[in-house]
This record gives C-alpha cells, sequence and structure tokens, in this order.
C-alpha cells in the first residue's frame, strides 16, 4: 500500500472513530410521545388509509410510518412504495367504451379503486353490494359484452407525471371516455395483494381480509397472502366476478393474465370457493416464462401457452440500440430467461397472449357479459430494479401504453365496437431516489437487528408498514408489545447505519438524532384509538 494510500485509511479510520464516540455521547433525548399522539399527529387521511388495512389477527403486532419522506428501501435492494403518502396512493381510473358509454372527460372527485367493482356491477346488471366502494355515477352507458379491467403496475400518477410524453394513448381514452383524475388506492400498504383484491370486492383490506403481501394464517405463521398460487383462501367476501358468475349460473367468462399469483384477488378463489368453477387463471413461471395455474380452482387456456413470438420480441428489443449482445439498455439480461419477463419485449406478448385467449375461449361472443383482468408488471419491476426516474421505466410505460391501440383496434373486429368497455388504473405510484428527495432509505435488515440486539430473538419480520413479532419468544422474555413499539417510535438515523461518519453528516432533511418514524404503535390500536 502507498504511502497516500495509508493517509487516506488512516483519515477514514480516524472519522469512524470520531463519528463513533460523537454517537455515543450526543444522543439528545427527544419527549416521548404517546401512541395516541403518534396516531393523532398525523393528518387524518394518512391514518384512515393504514386503518383501512388493519384486519385482526392476520397484521404485524406494530404498525409503522416512516417519518416523511423516509422510506424502507427492499431488503433484496432497490425501491418499496407502500404508504399512505399521496405520490403513492393517486393513480390514473379510466373508463373507455367508444359507442358503449357516454364521454363525460375529467371528472376531478375523489374517488378510490373499490368504486370499479360497483361501477362495473352497475353497467352489466349484476346485483353487487360492495362493503366499502360506491358505484361511480358519471359512467354511464349499455351494458357491455365484455369488460376488460387493466392494471399497470406501478404505474401511479407520479411515475406517469415523470414521463408525460410515454402514455398518449392513455391520454386519448381518458379525454373520449370517462377519466377520474383524484382517484387513489385508498389503503395503505400500497402494494399488489391488497389492492387488486380492492379492486375485485369493492372493499379495503380490512374487510377483504388481504392486508399485505405477508399476513398471519390461522396458525400464527407468516405466509404469503397467496400461498404462492396454491390458493386465494385468504379472501374474506366475494368478488364481482364470483357474484357475477353465479347470477349468470356460470354462463360468465371470467379470466385472469397476470405475472403473479398477487392478481387473483381480482377474480377471486375460482373453485376453491364453495359453489364456485375453475376461472381461467394465469400467471408466469419466470424460470422457463410459461403461463401456469393451480388446476384445482382455475383453467388453463391453451391459446396462452400456444402464442408464438416472444423471442422475435427479444430480439428486436435487443437490436433496438445497433447492437445483438443479449442487453436492454447495457443491462445483460436479455439472455436470462428468468429476467425477459421485466423487459418492454414481455410486453406484446403478454397481449398477443390475451388477444389469442379472448378469440379462441369466445370472451364477448354473445350477450352475457364476460369478464377479463389484466395486469402488466413491467412497470413496476423496472422501478424496484432501476428507480421510476431510470429510462427502463420511461420504456416499459411506453411499452404498455402502446399496446392499449392495439387492444382497442383488436377488441372492435372481435367483439365489436360498442359492446366492450376498457376500465385501466393502477395499483401505486412508485418511490423516487432517496437522493433525489432529501430523504433516507431505512435499512429493515439494521432495524430488525438493533430488536434484536435490544430484546432478543423476538422478530419474524419487518415490513415496509409492519413488525411481525414471535409472541412466544417475548413471552418467556417479559417482553410486550409496547415495549418494542417504543423503541423503534425513538429509533434514529444514527441507530441505523454502520457508517458513524455518514451519520453525522446526515442525509437530506434527517440529522444523526433525527427519529426516522412519525408512528410505531401496537397495530390493534388502529382499531380503538380515535383522534
Amino acid at each position: 500500500m502507498s504511502r497516500r494510500e495509508w493517509i487516506v485509511l488512516g483519515v477514514a479510520l480516524l472519522g469512524m472513530a470520531f463519528g463513533a464516540f460523537y454517537l455515543s455521547t450526543a444522543r439528545t433525548a427527544l419527549p416521548m410521545r404517546s401512541f395516541r399522539q403518534q396516531m393523532c399527529s398525523l393528518p387524518s387521511a394518512w391514518l384512515e388509509v393504514t386503518r383501512r388495512s388493519y384486519f385482526p389477527g392476520r397484521v404485524g403486532e406494530i404498525a409503522l410510518l416512516p417519518r416523511t419522506p423516509a422510506y424502507f428501501a427492499s431488503a433484496a435492494g432497490g425501491w418499496t412504495h407502500s404508504g399512505p403518502w399521496p405520490y403513492l396512493q393517486d393513480v390514473p381510473l379510466v373508463f373507455y367504451g367508444p359507442d358503449l358509454i357516454r364521454r363525460a372527460g375529467e371528472i376531478e372527485r375523489r374517488v378510490t379503486v373499490a368504486d370499479v367493482a360497483p361501477t362495473v356491477a352497475a353497467l352489466i346488471g349484476g346485483d353487487f353490494n360492495a362493503a366499502d366502494g360506491s358505484r361511480l355515477v358519471e359512467v354511464r352507458g349499455r351494458k357491455p359484452a365484455l369488460v376488460v379491467t387493466i392494471v399497470w403496475d406501478g404505474g401511479g400518477w407520479n411515475v406517469l407525471n415523470r414521463w408525460p410524453d410515454s402514455w398518449p394513448n392513455l391520454s386519448a381514452m381518458a379525454g373520449s371516455g370517462v377519466s377520474f383524475t383524484n382517484a387513489t388506492v385508498g389503503s395503505s400498504p400500497s402494494v399488489t395483494p391488497p389492492v387488486h383484491t380492492t379492486l375485485g370486492t369493492g372493499a379495503f383490506p380490512w374487510s377483504h381480509g388481504i392486508p399485505d403481501i405477508l399476513l398471519r394464517d390461522d396458525s400464527g405463521e407468516v405466509v404469503d397472502s397467496f400461498l404462492r398460487g396454491r390458493s386465494a383462501r385468504f379472501i374474506e367476501m366475494e368478488t364481482l366476478a364470483e357474484t357475477w358468475d353465479e347470477q349468470t349460473d356460470n354462463r360468465a367468462k371470467v379470466g385472469m393474465v397476470g405475472y403473479e399469483p398477487w392478481h387473483l384477488g381480482m377474480i377471486g378463489r375460482g373453485a376453491g370457493k364453495p359453489g364456485g368453477d375453475r376461472d381461467d387463471a394465469a400467471w408466469l413461471d419466470v424460470r422457463t416464462n410459461e403461463w401456469i395455474t393451480n388446476p384445482d380452482h382455475y383453467s388453463l387456456p391453451p391459446a396462452l401457452n400456444a402464442t408464438e413470438g416472444l423471442e422475435r420480441d427479444i430480439e428486436e428489443l435487443d437490436a433496438a440500440d445497433g447492437r445483438i449482445d443479449g442487453s436492454w439498455r447495457d443491462k445483460p439480461i436479455l439472455d436470462d430467461p428468468s429476467r425477459m419477463e421485466e423487459t418492454p419485449a414481455f410486453v406484446a406478448y403478454h397481449m398477443r397472449a390475451a388477444m389469442r385467449m379472448i378469440s379462441e375461449e369466445g370472451y364477448g361472443g354473445d350477450d352475457t357479459t364476460d369478464l377479463l383482468f389484466m395486469n402488466f408488471k413491467q412497470p413496476d419491476r423496472a422501478g424496484h430494479y432501476f428507480n421510476m426516474d431510470s429510462l427502463e421505466v420511461r420504456e416499459s410505460v411506453a411499452a404498455v401504453d402502446e399496446q392499449l391501440q392495439f387492444l382497442r383496434e383488436f377488441l372492435d373486429d372481435e367483439v365489436g365496437r360498442g359492446r366492450w368497455l376498457l376500465v385501466v388504473t393502477a395499483d401505486h405510484g412508485q418511490q423516487p431516489d432517496a437522493s433525489d428527495i432529501d430523504a433516507y432509505a431505512i435499512d429493515p435488515i439494521e432495524l430488525k437487528q438493533d430488536i434484536e440486539a435490544e430484546f432478543g430473538r423476538v422478530v419474524r419480520a419487518v415490513w415496509p408498514t409492519q413488525v411481525f413479532l414471535v409472541e412466544s419468544a417475548m413471552g418467556e422474555r417479559g417482553i410486550s408489545v409496547a415495549d418494542v413499539a417504543r423503541f423503534i417510535a425513538d429509533y434514529r438515523l444514527a441507530d441505523n447505519t454502520h457508517r458513524p461518519d455518514y451519520a453525522i453528516r446526515g442525509t437530506g432533511r434527517f440529522g444523526a438524532h433525527d427519529r426516522l418514524f412519525d408512528m410505531a404503535v401496537p397495530s390493534e390500536m388502529l382499531q380503538t384509538v380515535r383522534c
């Protein structure tokens, strides 16, 4: 090592030593707020959407809300998007059916995605009582033969406004149909499983029972909310698709073409529901890029895996920069089958597969309204890996928008103009990079380690809006949920980093000794405390 390198190393070590000394002696005592004070000091809208995801027995023992603009980084690296803040909550909501519904243009009143199911029910003549949503009276028209609901995953308004020239087809549809410009998700966490289930049921998680990606089952174990495709049994109420199926004696065709079992909340339990049938449902096996299903509960239309052209789509994307090198925007992922579905190339393949399924399965072919639900995951995938400011997100948004034009032309030819309705929305916005908004990305692994350094191994999982605890281990140590919640409520930036020199500087609007959470309370208080 050269003399200069030794000097640099020495200065760095000296700085870190001084930082450690500073942090050990300069921690300021801040007044501790009661749990009620934490909750009631939040904007009422933030608290309300957080309450809407409280489902007793299924959520973590502690409800969290980082101090804005802090947010949780992904434990695997990247950006999360879970919270009550408007930039994550605000989403597009467009109803478009030329010669079917009356043009109303932009509607500015506040609505939520829970209003979609009762609105569609009113158009198709379904007898459906939504627990939380209401019919959007501005959407008026004739009964459609086919309703296609499309979710732009991660396509909230903050993403669309970041790339305003990338969605001309959605913009044109909004102007020619009915566009609710102040639509929100309506519940937090703003993540895929609960929001898609809200779309399907017209209810928020406090009613439909899917509060997050993870939940506690009846045995107390923390599991995937859709058991990785094995079942949608945690949905506690009927979806519109299930109700309509029964009302039409299963004559109506119901389908879902998505990327994950988490999208099943749009259609429901299939044959897993007593009296239900095996509705069409498909999601991806990312190892092979084949469409798969749970055959005990759903049917897999042959048309999906019979669709060709994915290799050609990948080759065209690869060649777009003038080089055939297995890369998309210099990311060497096109030769990896498990990552092809992340790219814009897969969007075109997905839409072709869905259109082939509509043709071969006869969706929209008679006077009984059929319901088809789709999720396009690419904007969300790109946002997790590259951030919403990346050109990868821009290209993903543009690719999904381009397919809207192809779908409109196809539906006119296949189903008939004036016989179909498109509903387009999103399940959440995306998180800007911390450095762009003077924020701090909280390290969940460090938080878990710090809780366990204080209390022992009492944490099952730290999630962006909640903490799951091991209550048996807490009982053995005489630790209460309130004890852990108070520890988190007083948690500082300096506690969340191994870099004391970094913590001394602080980051953006946070100093070393600033608390990182606006709220850390026993989650059961969400049900009982009123402000």
